[in-house]
């Protein structure tokens, strides 16, 4: 369950709720007439998490890499079918 405060809770208690952030590490939501307006996160825990969307979007990016790769290789005629393959494998 995601932690939510209301904008003026934050306004009139910032320091609690920064409190919460840097303990728990996670995001603290905040609502304005009841609708999510905001997230507050710490630091840290904002660093890490865009260094591994980083490192899934890199991984993304090689996967897709080697399937245009493979796509061209058999469009040139460099393919081998697949019957073929799980017979020389032996599978």
């Amino acid at each position: 369950m995601p932690l939510t405060r209301t904008a003026t809770d934050v306004q009139k208690n910032m320091k609690e709720v920064s409190a919460v952030c840097h303990e728990t590490g996670k995001p603290v939501y905040l609502t304005k007439n009841g609708v999510p307006d905001l997230v507050i996160m710490d630091a840290a825990a904002f660093e890490a998490a865009m260094e591994l969307r980083d490192l899934a979007y890199e991984r993304e990016m090689r996967a897709l890499s080697g399937i245009m790769q493979g796509r061209d290789e058999i469009r040139r005629g460099l393919g081998k079918p697949y019957r073929e393959i799980r017979k020389e494998l032996g599978l």
